[in-house]
């Protein structure tokens, strides 16, 4: 099994080398930047399980490369850390889903402990993700059944501005070009479609894609991955969202009907 990979991020050569010798006794693989867009550019190269991230940096800052950072690997742990600390920039990071927001100087076992944690979140997030995939596959054939069985059916179709859905064949097409699209990310848009202009809460969108309840910390976990994976099929800029939009507090919206 391979060991967790790590990013350090700090403008500060003796800060890098203080995390990074914290860090070491622990068995992870270590690399290191020196800014932001050293960051953004191995981030965009490597697959990193966790990045320790310094907040204030020229010309490019943490919260930026927090908000780059998720196009590149939604699933990356983030731990903010920095000398200088404000309630607007905790809050920033935190809505950013980084996983901490630590205050330096940090004690070193502080800083493992923290790390570790962040790590088996990660582990658990990824073995949902793949419960998630087992389960998309199985309903693939159910459904691959249920096409052998069931009489044929006029085909229902479903415009949203670029966006046609033929329900009847579990197709999708966005400006003319077929998205290949998983059973439950197909459940979700379809989901989105019917509901807009209202927003869907995740809880509304597990009921409705998946067909069971789930408290909505969960919901979020499960539906935040298939929306990330939505949004890389269908945006023109997935940092930057135009047809399916967060509403704070709400959830989910498709906002097809309204994008020129």
């Amino acid at each position: 099994m391979n060991k967790p990979h790590i990013l350090i991020v700090d403008d500060e050569a003796n800060i890098r080398l203080v995390l990074e010798r914290t860090l070491s006794h622990e068995g992870y693989r270590l690399d290191t930047a020196a800014n932001g867009a050293e960051a953004l550019q191995k981030i965009a190269k490597t697959d990193y399980d966790l990045m320790v991230l310094d907040l204030h940096m020229e010309p490019i800052d943490g919260l930026q490369v927090l908000k780059d950072s998720r196009v590149q690997n939604s699933d990356m742990m983030i731990i903010i850390l920095t000398a200088y600390s404000s309630v607007d920039s905790a809050i920033t990071a935190l809505r950013g889903e980084a996983f901490d927001y630590l205050l330096k100087p940090v004690e070193p076992q502080a800083l493992r402990q923290r790390v570790a944690e962040g790590l088996a979140k990660l582990a658990y997030q990824r073995q949902q993700h793949q419960l998630m995939g087992q389960i998309d596959t199985l309903r693939d054939t159910l459904n691959q059944l249920d096409t052998c069985t069931i009489p044929h059916q006029a085909t229902r179709q479903l415009t949203s501005g670029k966006l046609v859905i033929d329900c009847r064949q579990r197709q999708a097409n966005f400006a003319q070009q077929s998205l290949k699209l998983t059973t439950t990310e197909f459940d979700i848009l379809l989901c989105l479609v019917n509901t807009a202009p209202n927003p869907v809460t995740p809880r509304q969108l597990v009921n409705c894609a998946l067909g069971y309840d789930s408290d909505e910390v969960k919901a979020r976990e499960i539906v935040k991955w298939h929306i990330h994976q939505l949004r890389r099929k269908i945006e023109p800029d997935a940092a930057h969202p135009r047809y399916i939009k967060n509403i704070r507090y709400k959830g989910y919206l498709w906002a097809g009907d309204i994008v020129e």
